[in-house]
Parts: structure tokens; sequence; C-alpha cells
């Protein structure tokens, strides 16, 4: 669960991954070189796969023609060239039929646990432009799964050697941004500034998409505060997401202590403070009253006879038991666990109410 804000905010930042799919536009400083007339990268490819002999001569032709067709495009200032990343994905179709079957079942299905087989199988190519491709369609499509402890580890071993990278496949721009994406939901916020912050300096001509959700997500990091009802969310999120991947890690079962120690914290402080307003209350009504009629008023006051000893119940004090936080939450009764809503529903802003309350009536359930 997270806060409304952030959940949307998340969602936005992920559908934009799996909008840009194969058509993430390679931009100036994308990391990979390419003059006015295309050359380098792709003349480079043009020889690479002249020198497989799996690939017939016509496939050979078309990929050939396709390049100087782009290369003509690039060339001419009133030319419109297209995005070089389809391109090479075009080519890449033609060398290697599991590559067009992976594809062809992504763009059908989507990212699935059998697309996510077949890609890591294919980043197994020795061909360093199969392999290079086929790792960022990978990652696409773990972020869009949310394993995003595995596709953060992915990325951060293809930074190792982003050079070699980027020597055969576009996109380090799209790799940083699910990079700091990863790093917030694995709770690395430290790293994800960090992360994002570079991406927004390296690369200010990347997708708009990303730059705008990157904004937003640093700007979420700075409101973040520590040990408050949104780490309690965000704790709640990665436990969430990690358990859907069947992970029940020592990390998950730390972050799942963590959320009860915050909520038992948040509500005895709030409790505290109900206690300390309800003292300073009982303060000044028990202050001598000055009025002479008042005091009358008050000796004469009607008697209680539920309250002890026959005297009247001092205005505003609640009765009932006080309720320890956290403590044998399922076995409470009813009218102690609402007493304990109310004081989060008075506490929190709306936007936390049903987080807190659905984790702990969720306790009820349990035995």
């Amino acid at each position: 669960m997270m806060t409304a804000y952030r959940q949307h905010l998340w969602r936005q930042a992920a559908l934009t991954i799996a909008l840009l799919g194969i058509a993430c536009v390679a931009r100036a400083g994308d990391g990979v070189e390419l003059d006015e007339n295309g050359n380098g990268f792709f003349d480079r490819l043009v020889t690479h796969v002249q020198s497989i002999e799996s690939v017939d001569e016509k496939a050979q032709k078309i990929i050939a023609g396709a390049v100087s067709d782009y290369q003509k495009e690039l060339a001419d200032p009133e030319g419109d060239p297209g995005d070089p990343e389809s391109l090479i994905i075009e080519v890449l179709v033609l060398m290697s039929p599991e590559f067009r079957d992976a594809l062809d079942d992504y763009d059908e299905n989507g990212a699935t646990e059998e697309n996510v087989a077949a890609m890591k199988k294919i980043t197994r190519s020795d061909d360093p432009y199969l392999h290079h491709n086929a790792n960022l369609f990978l990652v696409r499509q773990l972020v869009e799964l949310e394993k995003l402890v595995e596709a953060e580890a992915r990325i951060t071993e293809i930074f190792k050697d982003i050079e070699t990278y980027n020597d055969y496949a576009f996109g380090e721009p799209d790799l940083l941004y699910m990079l700091g994406y990863c790093q917030i939901h694995n709770l690395k916020h430290d790293e994800a500034k960090r992360t994002l912050e570079d991406f927004l300096v390296q690369f200010p001509d990347a997708s708009p998409r990303f730059v705008v959700t990157a904004k937003q997500m640093l700007a979420e990091l700075a409101r973040r505060v520590p040990e408050s009802i949104g780490e309690v969310a965000d704790l709640m999120s990665f436990s969430h997401k990690r358990l859907a991947a069947a992970d029940t890690g020592e990390q998950v079962q730390t972050a799942q202590q963590r959320v009860i120690e915050l909520l038992d914290t948040l509500i005895e402080e709030t409790e505290k403070q109900e206690q300390q307003q309800q003292s300073s209350s009982d303060q000044q009504q028990s202050q001598p009253q000055d009025n002479p009629q008042q005091q009358d008023q008050s000796e004469s006051a009607p008697q209680d006879p539920q309250s002890p000893n026959g005297g009247s119940m001092q205005p505003g004090k609640k009765a009932g038991r006080r309720v320890n936080p956290g403590d044998a939450w399922g076995s409470m009764p009813q009218a102690d666990r609402d007493k304990v809503l109310q004081v989060l529903r008075d506490r929190f802003p709306g936007r936390y109410r049903a987080l807190v309350e659905q984790y702990y009536e969720s306790l009820a359930e349990q035995p």
C-alpha cells in the first residue's frame, strides 16, 4: 500500500516505462555516437551483419538499404530519419528469429514470465548486439513486472561497462532513469536521489516522460520525512512487492517488523498528545470559580449515579481502559479498536487513513 499521491506517481513512472516499449527515441547525448551521416555505429552494424553466415543475402541487402536510407535522411536538413533505436531493432529481428519471436510476444502480451525467460536466454548470446539490446528489453520487462530488485541488479551490472554497452545498443538514459526508479522502490532513497539528479544533468533531452517523472520523484524524495507515516507506506509497498515475487527473505522480514514498530510509535505519540490535551482541559476546569453564582450552580449539579462514589463525571472525561499500542490488537474489544482508529483519523491526513486502518484491521483477522 502507498499513499494516494505516491501511488499515482509511481504508477505514472512505471507506465512511462511500459508505454515507451521499443519506441524510446535516441537523442543527442544518449551515449551512442552518431555523426551527421549516421556513420560509425550503423556502419559497424552493417559490417557485423555481413559477417554472419546465418543471415541470408536478401536480409543483408534489406539491412544495408535501410541503414543507407537512414543515413541519407539524417544528412538532409529537411529529412526525417526516424528513430535509430527502431532501426537497430529491425536489423536484429532480421538477424535473429528468437529475438523476433520474443518481441512479437512482448508486443502482443506485454511483459510476462515467459517473455522474460525468452529474453534472458537471448542475453546469453555471444552476439554483442543481441546481448546488449536484449538486456535493455529485459530490464524494461522486469520493471513492468515489478521485479525491481532483479532489475536494479541487472542495470547496475550494465553500468559497470556502459562504454561497451553504448558500442552496441541505445538506451543509456532509459537505464539510468529505471535505476533511480528501482532504487526508490527498493528503499535506497539516497542512491535514488543521486541517480535521478545524474539523469537530469546528463540527459536533459531524454524522453519528456522520463524527465517529468524524474523531477516528480525527486520532489517526492525531498518531501520525505523519516520515521513518519510516509515511511510506513514505503515499507509496506516494498514488502508487498517482494512477497508478490515470492521473496520472504531477511530484508522483507526486517521491513515488516519496522512497519509494526513505526506504527506502534506513531500511535503511542498520538495518544500521549491526547493525554496532554485532556490533562490541560481538566486543569482549566478545576480552577476556582470567581463567580459565586457559577459556584452555586456547580455545587447543585445533579449527581451521576454511574460515576464512582456517586459524584458527577468530569466533562470530557473518557470512559474505558487505556490501549497499549500493538498489544494483542486481535483480542482487543471492538470499542477499544475503534478508539485507536479514531485517533488515527484525527491525527493523520486523509490520504494516510486507509493505509493505517487497513493495516491494523488486518491484524484483527489474524488468529
